[in-house]
């Protein structure tokens, strides 16, 4: 089933007579197909419903997620005229499906309705952990209940739906669409799909945003007590806080270093506001965990939150904020050291095109007081350039434990160096700024590091 090829509407076009064509939307449903489904006259088939849809004034994008698309092929089975009906319909919902859960703008937007949804009927409608998960389960990614139900991702379902039709629609209509070279992924296929994206799309969009949805849609909301995000933590322990946190301020609207705007009071009257705090892992092996609160970061009395929390809740996040300063490095720097909390690693993709990671280098520079904080709170592992960097100026004298960290630090060395105006480089030899000299030294293969600073310091 999985290997039936996916036909385009252009190749479709030529199965369908000129007659089936001006057929309307609101298809009849074999009567005998509606009697075994149990179908009551009060409500609309599944068929018709789908049939009504369309990716302009009649698209809802929980209503097209909402489809059980095994009924539907159940009421379609049999007439080929209505399989190919729900093959045009699916083909044209596609390409606005893909848009709306893939490009952040819009995902951002969806999100944000969900979350005034959860705000606004949550809490009174007995009926939301039984119908809200799975109304909102798979709109974005795959979600899966451990042990329990599975949701494939909606635009999978949807591809899956048309194969199932064109294979159901009869041998002739699915040679015809194999003769004609259209399968899937092929170059008409992904123009089909096109839709406008921004060039610096997070990896990690609709995973987040699905984890965050399937949050919302597994709690309903407790008066003012702040809302754990356990699937969201879940998934920023499995693939990095960094990641996470860095999808999560491309959605929402980043407040200082630990607080991210869902719902702003200024748009909502009858709330306060919406945030997903970021909090801090306790020790390197935990990532850091997110939960939704209402009035801020200090809405909540979760010792949690702890002192400092409007520095410390992501130690992720500070390397995706724009406008960091040394100060705020300082702040970040002590309240990790309070709570005997690691700094998570700044992403291994260019972390040296970060203005968060240069302002927190040129610190380790000037004072040795930054130096000996961030040692007590630094990550291990890569990128260790700042690491071994402190070791160095704080002992004056290093000798690595194996000799890739020598790489590592003169790497460090050489990007601080390349970027002093009038600058040549001598061969194991550093200047550094703020007085920092380094020198290489090698004796029976082994080298050292030796650092002084003409200020003393």
């Amino acid at each position: 089933m999985g290997d039936v090829p996916l036909v385009p509407l252009a190749a479709l076009m030529a199965l369908i007579s000129p007659a089936s064509e001006e057929v309307t939307k609101s298809v009849a449903v074999p009567k005998k197909t509606s009697k075994a489904l149990g179908t009551s006259r009060s409500e609309l088939p599944v068929l018709e419903t789908f049939l009504q849809m369309n990716p302009e004034e009649k698209f809802d994008l929980e209503a097209v997620n909402s489809i059980d698309t095994r009924a539907l092929l159940e009421q379609a089975r049999g007439d080929k005229h209505v399989l190919r009906e729900v093959i045009r319909t699916a083909e044209a919902l596609l390409p606005r499906v893909r848009a709306e859960t893939e490009d952040p703008i819009l995902v951002s937007g969806i999100l944000r309705d969900k979350t005034l949804d959860w705000y606004r009927r949550s809490s009174t409608d007995r009926t939301w952990t039984d119908t809200v998960p799975l109304r909102w389960g798979g709109m974005f990614h795959e979600s899966r209940v451990p042990g329990g139900r599975l949701s494939r991702k909606l635009s999978v379902r949807l591809i899956g739906l048309i194969n199932q039709a064109v294979e159901a629609s009869g041998t002739v209509a699915f040679l015809r669409a194999g003769f004609s070279g259209i399968f899937r992924g092929s170059a008409m296929m992904a123009k089909m799909v096109q839709f406008s994206l921004g060039s610096k799309r997070p990896r990690l969009t609709q995973q987040v945003a699905q984890a965050y949805l399937d949050d919302l849609a597994a709690s309903p909301r407790n008066g003012d007590r702040p809302l754990p995000l356990s699937r969201l933590s879940d998934f920023a322990r499995r693939n990095g806080s960094s990641e996470v946190s860095m999808t999560l301020a491309e959605l929402f609207t980043a407040e200082g270093t630990s607080l991210l705007t869902v719902l702003d009071p200024r748009f909502h009257p009858e709330l306060s506001s919406l945030s997903i705090r970021i909090l801090s892992a306790r020790n390197q092996e935990e990532g850091a965990t997110y939960d939704l609160v209402q009035g801020g970061a200090h809405a909540s009395g979760s010792s949690a939150a702890g002192e400092g929390a409007g520095m410390d809740a992501g130690s992720s996040f500070p390397w995706e904020r724009e406008g960091m300063t040394s100060k705020d490095w300082v702040v970040l720097l002590r309240d990790l050291g309070k709570r005997k909390t690691k700094l998570d690693p700044p992403p291994r993709d260019n972390p040296r095109g970060r203005e968060s990671y240069l302002v927190l280098r040129e610190l380790l520079l000037e004072e040795s007081a930054a130096r000996k904080a961030f040692l007590t709170v630094a990550w291990k592992g890569r990128p260790s350039g700042p690491v071994l960097l402190s070791q160095l100026l704080s002992k004056g004298q290093w000798v690595p434990e194996v000799d890739t960290d020598c790489d590592y630090l003169e790497a460090e060395l050489d990007h601080i160096e390349e970027a002093l105006a009038d600058r040549k480089h001598e061969e194991g030899h550093w200047a550094l700024g703020h007085g920092w000299t380094v020198v290489r030294e090698v004796a029976k293969g082994e080298r050292t590091y030796r650092a002084a600073a003409k200020s003393g310091d």
